[in-house]
């Protein structure tokens, strides 16, 4: 954890918070700081910030709004789907949503055996914070909308998409191909993950008979979170 995250609601009259629990002990055990020394502070879709330690005890610490800083970095405008994935690569998924800065990211379920996993806490109750782990390690301020779409029939959502839609596929054209057309339409893109075992064989159908474009990250298997920071990497050189 570099960064502090503090939302605008804990805020007393815009400048104070006081932090308990993990965020308090993570100051004073991680980063050992003290009275008068500073933090750096990310608030979720407002900035970054230093704040200043006004006191600290064993069970609080209360920060000061000192002064704004320059924007880390520029968050990534792009909109992910993923075939539901395993509860622990969900996990790694949202943190680097939240690292990047991630338009918007959203779950569906592709194929029956995905179905249990949506009774995992990682997607009923603990969702939020993993993308929370994302802000704090990178200083982003831009929270991912987040749509865990358990009931929405995929194949019909893909069709809506109002821009263009990239299905990510090792026997697509390779990523490099297809770069100018990003560049052109970066923000209306959806880019298509689809489950660790492949798509299946009318799954291709579909995508070929409604024009979505496939490309490549490489010719070899790579773990579905591999496979998204590969990508995430190159779209933020292509931003950047």
């Amino acid at each position: 954890m570099n960064w502090i995250l503090v939302y605008e609601k804990e805020l007393i009259q815009n400048h104070l918070v006081t932090l308990t629990g993990e965020r308090h002990i993570h100051i004073q055990t991680i980063l050992k700081k003290d009275k008068e020394d500073t933090i750096q502070v990310v608030i979720p879709f407002s900035g970054n910030f230093i704040f200043k330690i006004q006191s600290t005890n064993e069970t609080s610490t209360t920060l000061e709004k000192s002064n704004s800083l320059p924007d880390i970095l520029k968050p990534l405008p792009i909109h992910i789907f993923f075939s539901l994935p395993r509860p622990q690569t969900g996990k790694k998924i949202l943190h680097l949503c939240g690292a990047y800065g991630v338009n918007s990211v959203y779950f569906h379920t592709t194929e029956s055996k995905n179905k249990e996993y949506w009774t995992s806490p990682v997607y009923t109750k603990d969702t939020i914070s993993y993308l929370e782990t994302g802000l704090s390690q990178t200083g982003n301020y831009k929270l991912t909308n987040l749509h865990l779409a358990q009931s929405v029939a995929w194949k019909p959502f893909l069709k809506s998409w109002k821009g263009k839609v990239i299905i990510l596929d090792r026997e697509g054209e390779n990523l490099a191909e297809g770069i100018d057309e990003i560049k052109k339409s970066f923000e209306e893109i959806l880019f298509v993950f689809g489950p660790e075992s492949g798509w299946k064989p009318d799954d291709l159908m579909f995508f070929k008979e409604s024009g979505f474009m496939l490309l490549s990250l490489g010719k070899i298997n790579l773990r579905t979170e591999f496979a998204f920071s590969a990508l995430l990497h190159q779209l933020f050189l292509i931003r950047n």
